[in-house]
């Protein structure tokens, strides 16, 4: 059986042997760790997850196309889920005997023919592979007839330079040292980040505007005492549930919604001015007016490409002051002060802005390539590999193949890899490698190359996922790779769709995805906890409908009016109700009047949004439990409940009215009955501009 070397045993190294071991190739997979999963497995000291790490994209999206997860599987994982699931998937389809664990590969090059092989014969273009087994130490060399490169793209932390070109003290290990200078703050990269407990008490800076920069941002806010991030641009934050077209969706699922029925090709591959300003629209009709009065802001330019981050409770800790917000870059850090130094832009100038008593910088500046530490130059050369581009740092047809390189390919080896695109990579490399080489090859190298050169450029280079997906498929494959289901404009698309071997695998997940759709009303808790946070006035009408319902006033009506605070809570397990607000006794007297509540969405997400009483800024027993059922005519989502306090019947409703993501208005009604009460409050709030 011919053999080919497949570069990491992560996700992209795993879809790529399963598929070569489907045309009959066996695959001979190097591991630097111990076990499969790349950065998922705990075990692999690379690994770039920190504790209570979640995935920004559903498990509808995170998975290939012939595996399931299991039952029950929440919709967002963490990294022990994702780890189960890849070792379920090589277990399955990847025979044990493919696998060398703590080997690590330290050169990969062209060899010469073999004696009697004629020189010209590209299809039979060897390469040779020499590896460091780390268990031995020892040295060891092969020659392959294919080499699949899976090592990902999130190889070696790109650190920040500053003005004067130099780095910041980098150590053997890649971690900032600053013992030349005991006064400055310590730097550390995001790749190194694993809890917020290491941070209790500090002052932190977190350098970027990333998913990583403003997730870690919100973890890290559980323990220090001030939190700063220094964006160099302005992202649209979206959580990871989104309500789209009357439904509340995973982000994903509501942003992977065909345009127009299969193939939807050619993949879109830069932003034109008019296209650029219709994404921005689209974001922030998805976001509303939150993002725009919080000291982050929105996007300035929008003829330029847009950027997305989702991270649930990012803006709730940015308009609640717990995150603060500085628009620039990374300057220096001074020795002698430890101050950090930000360049902020401010119209035509740039200004400098000095940081003072920041005691630790965390960089998320991105990642890059290591392919100059294995594949030999006149590979990269061919590749016209640039490692410290960590946009595109080669050109690749399809980020698979380069026709000048037959027999190598690579998989999951760009910025922004899903595992649906991840699979088909496979599925092409195992089909060159087989002898069916694409006929659209060199089209597709020159879209890589236009890729690069595009300016301003995107996110990602690839950022039409649906795009991308119809094109590999339609110029790199058969047939029998064309997606099954969901086909039609409109639909949401997921990597089983992409398979040949089962309809039945199509129709279950077309059935899951209508089960995550008919969970609308259960999210709406989660939307309606962030969407309500910010400050919001308020005016409450309270009647008495019947003489045993007596007031300290005696009147009929009466009225409270003031101002309503809604702040997610340090823990972030909840968002805390304050109310400061002032009693009419009669014309010109008044009263202050104070309360507090606990807002807490339970774990099963099964539509219920708990309102618990305080004490002393403490959570005691609840008050509420109030069920989402459905959006009324007037467009306000509702909810209500009835809860009996000792002998007096309070009946709630909960009614807010949203646009995308951001509550506009709130209308709160309690109907109490009891022996000594029987009246009706009614809270209208209405939101506070909060934009500086």
């Amino acid at each position: 059986m011919v053999e080919v070397a497949v570069i990491g045993a992560g996700a992209a190294g795993l879809v790529a042997s399963r598929h070569l071991l489907g045309t009959g190739l066996r695959p001979l997979i190097f591991e630097t760790s111990k076990a499969v999963g790349g950065s998922w497995a705990s075990s692999n000291p690379n690994s770039k997850m920190w504790k209570g790490l979640t995935t920004n994209l559903s498990k509808h999206t995170c998975r290939f196309s012939e595996w399931p997860w299991p039952a029950g599987t929440p919709t967002f994982v963490q990294p022990s889920e994702m780890y189960a699931y890849l070792d379920s998937f090589a277990n399955e389809f990847v025979d044990p005997e493919c696998f060398k664990f703590q080997c690590q590969v330290d050169y990969i090059g062209k060899t010469t023919p073999a004696e009697g092989q004629a020189e010209n014969s590209e299809s039979e273009q060897l390469y040779r592979v020499e590896w460091t087994d780390l268990a031995t130490n020892s040295k060891h060399s092969k020659d392959f007839h294919g080499v699949v490169v899976a090592t990902g793209f999130f190889s070696k932390p790109h650190w920040p330079t500053f003005m004067d070109g130099s780095k910041v003290w980098i150590d053997d290990n890649n971690n900032a040292d600053n013992d030349s200078a005991s006064s400055s703050p310590k730097l550390i990269h995001s790749s190194d980040y694993t809890n917020h407990e290491d941070f209790a008490n500090e002052t932190v800076a977190v350098v970027g505007s990333s998913f990583s920069a403003l997730e870690i941002c919100v973890d890290i806010s559980q323990s220090a005492s001030r939190v700063v991030n220094v964006l160099p641009s302005v992202p649209w934050v979206l959580p990871r549930y989104v309500p789209r077209n009357g439904s509340i969706l995973p982000v994903d699922l509501a942003l992977y919604q065909r345009a127009k029925d299969f193939p939807q090709v050619p993949e879109q591959t830069a932003f034109t001015p008019e296209s650029a300003r219709t994404k921005h629209a689209f974001l922030q009709s998805m976001v509303g007016e939150k993002q725009q009065d919080s000291p982050l802001g929105i996007p300035k330019d929008w003829d330029s490409p847009p950027s997305v981050a989702i991270s649930d409770h990012y803006l709730d800790l940015v308009v609640g002051g717990a995150v603060e917000v500085i628009h620039g870059r990374l300057e220096g850090v001074d020795n002698e002060t430890g101050d950090v130094k930000v360049k902020t832009s401010s119209g035509e100038t740039d200004q400098s802005l000095i940081l003072p008593k920041i005691s630790k910088v965390i960089c998320c500046t991105g990642y890059e390539c290591n392919l100059d530490d294995f594949l030999d130059q006149s590979i990269l050369d061919t590749l016209d590999y640039n490692g410290t581009d960590t946009f595109s740092p080669m050109t690749l047809a399809w980020d698979t193949i380069h026709p000048s390189l037959p027999n190598l390919a690579f998989c999951g080896m760009y910025r922004g890899p899903y595992m649906g695109i991840m699979e088909l990579q496979g599925r092409v490399a195992a089909r060159s490698f087989a002898g069916q080489v694409p006929e659209k090859l060199d089209d597709a190298l020159d879209t890589s190359k236009n890729i690069r050169e595009y300016e301003p450029r995107a996110q990602f280079p690839h950022f039409d996922y649906i795009g991308e997906m119809d094109t590999v498929t339609v110029n790199a494959l058969s047939e029998d790779a064309f997606p099954k289901a969901n086909v039609h404009q409109g639909d949401i698309i997921s990597p089983a769709f992409y398979q040949s071997k089962s309809e039945e695998i199509s129709k279950a997940c077309q059935e899951e995805l209508q089960q995550e759709v008919s969970k609308s009303p259960d999210r709406m808790p989660q939307v309606v906890a962030s969407a309500i946070v910010g400050e919001w006035d308020f005016d409450r009408n309270i009647v008495h409908l019947s003489d045993k319902s007596s007031s300290p006033t005696g009147n009929k009506r009466e009225r409270v009016h003031g101002t309503i605070k809604y702040s997610r809570s340090k823990k972030l397990d909840s968002v805390k109700y304050r109310e400061d607000g002032l009693y009419e006794l009669a014309p010109g007297k008044e009263l202050n009047v104070f309360r507090e509540y606990d807002y807490v969405v339970p774990d099963n997400n099964d539509g219920v949004l708990e309102i618990y009483f305080m004490d002393g800024g403490e959570r005691t027993y609840m008050f509420l439990s109030l069920k989402f059922q459905k959006q009324d005519d007037e467009g306000y989502w509702v909810a209500s409940n009835d809860h009996l306090c000792i002998k007096d019947l309070y009946q709630g409703t909960f009614r807010v009215k949203l646009d995308g993501l951001t509550a506009k208005e709130i209308i709160i009604t309690y109907r109490v009955e009891g022996p000594a009460k029987d009246y009706e409050s009614t809270t209208i709030m209405t939101r506070k501009k909060t934009n500086s």
